[in-house]
């Protein structure tokens, strides 16, 4: 639930004109560039992990549901856009309300995967740590068949949960006819403080138990780590740098923002100008920071996933070789020879034959 807007519709105040220009500029900009990245980063990722890698390892399974988790709400932000955007080029004023209406429905579904986006990449993110801690301290093998059963279980358990989680939300405000307006904005006394208590719920279950999870896992890893060999650490240091990242810089300042912002829209009664200028702008900033994790989460395919850049390094390979033998079969004059990027040189045979390029060599990505 976005909570920028309605500041005024709760404290006691003087009557400001804040404009709101520089959210929906924000969040067209913000909002495209995450789809355009977004959409490539996990996309690719998950080409590669369903179609080119050994699907049955514990970190892959945790990674293909992440990059789905991330793929509900970035194919959703094109209606989000299209909200501010309208509002931004002042649609809303010049336009029939219908055309509003709708825009308004579509944000607020986008609004709705947003949080299921979210909170399914915390538990997944959370799982691949207690999986890689596991691993790492031996107590299971990334391919062992009972733990990837478990694995899966544990994935749809977490999709369950969340969306199960948000549904309930769902028939709870229906029921009582919470009101919000625009892009699911709260408005109203009541409002408010059903998200204040809702919040407190969600902030302990669903970012501050994992958070703790994720921070006893690592600790334990890194006395693992300084036990082995240097050459052997940069995988798990990655690991916890990126991980710790995507907490601190994307989902850390969205909760506590929200937390202080609504314990501030319950209990202080009144507010100046100023004030709710910083509230609301303070919104906008932590939100983008939320939605950038969507551009975050491909880092841990293509930095951590081992044997990654390796898979896709041989799909270059084969695209080119394909457009090679057809410009080949097209022209008259002999071929010529042609360089493969980012390929090394291809193994031979005893016979000097070189060895056929194929998805499945080289292409298992652990964590």
């Amino acid at each position: 639930m976005e909570s920028g807007e309605a500041n005024s519709s709760v404290l006691k105040g003087p009557s400001c004109n804040l404009s709101e220009e520089y959210k929906f500029k924000t969040y067209t900009v913000v909002f495209s560039l995450v789809f355009i990245f977004g959409l490539l980063g996990n996309v690719s990722a998950l080409y590669v992990f369903c179609k080119l890698s050994v699907k049955n390892r514990l970190s892959t399974i945790f990674l293909i549901h992440l990059a789905v988790s991330d793929l509900i709400f970035i194919l959703t932000l094109p209606l989000r856009i299209a909200f501010y955007f309208s509002n931004l080029t002042g649609l809303k004023e010049s336009s029939h309300r219908p055309s509003m209406l709708h825009l308004n429905l579509a944000c607020r579904f986008s609004t709705f995967l947003f949080y299921i986006s979210m909170y399914c990449s915390i538990f997944f993110l959370t799982a691949l740590s207690l999986c890689r801690y596991m691993v790492l301290s031996g107590r299971v093998r990334l391919q062992n068949s009972k733990a990837c059963r478990w694995a899966r279980l544990l994935c749809w358990g977490i999709w369950v949960f969340v969306v199960g989680g948000h549904m309930l939300y769902l028939g709870i405000t229906s029921g009582f006819n919470m009101q919000a307006y625009g892009c699911l904005e709260p408005a109203g006394k009541k409002s408010w403080a059903f998200l204040y208590h809702l919040n407190l719920v969600v902030l302990v279950t669903c970012f501050l138990l994992p958070l703790i999870v994720v921070l006893i896992c690592y600790s334990l890893m890194i006395r693992h780590i300084l036990k082995i060999r240097a050459g052997q650490r940069q995988r798990d240091v990655a690991l916890i740098c990126l991980v710790l990242s995507i907490f601190f810089f994307c989902f850390l300042p969205y909760h506590i923002q929200r937390t202080l912002h609504l314990h501030y829209m319950m209990f202080q009664q009144t507010a100046t100008c100023q004030l709710l200028a910083s509230l609301q702008k303070s919104v906008v900033v932590t939100l983008c920071f939320a939605a950038v994790n969507s551009c975050l989460d491909p880092l841990l395919f293509l930095l951590v996933g081992h044997g990654f850049i390796a898979v896709m390094n041989k799909f270059i390979a084969r695209v080119h070789l394909s457009c090679a033998i057809e410009n080949t079969s097209l022209s008259d004059t002999s071929p010529t020879v042609v360089q493969l990027p980012l390929v090394t040189e291809p193994k031979t045979t005893d016979q000097g034959s070189p060895l056929e390029l194929s998805p499945s060599e080289n292409s298992d990505i652990t964590v």
